[in-house]
């Protein structure tokens, strides 16, 4: 049987990220916890430092949201990407 294939986990959290599903990725590696844990932690930072941001800046943070999704996406992505290398 084959294992898992880390870039897989890495599309899916780049993906999964830039929509702010941040932690799909994990739970596909076969981390589950650490996937929901993201996921869970993820939207709740993501709304509260979003709404301030955009708050304080008068709107102007929507427009760097979605890359901010992005850029967290894919630092998750490459951390689960190198996780599956090391534990295939």
């Amino acid at each position: 049987m084959r294992g898992r294939d880390p870039f897989v986990a890495l599309l899916l959290e780049v993906v999964g990220g830039f929509f702010g599903f941040l932690g799909i990725g994990w739970i596909y590696a076969g981390r589950p916890a650490v996937g929901i844990l993201l996921l869970l932690g993820y939207w709740l930072l993501d709304w509260i430092i979003g709404l301030t941001l955009t708050i304080g800046t008068f709107g102007a943070w929507c427009c760097v949201w979605p890359a901010q999704n992005l850029v967290f996406g894919a630092l998750s992505g490459y951390l689960a990407y190198r996780w599956l290398e090391q534990h295939p």
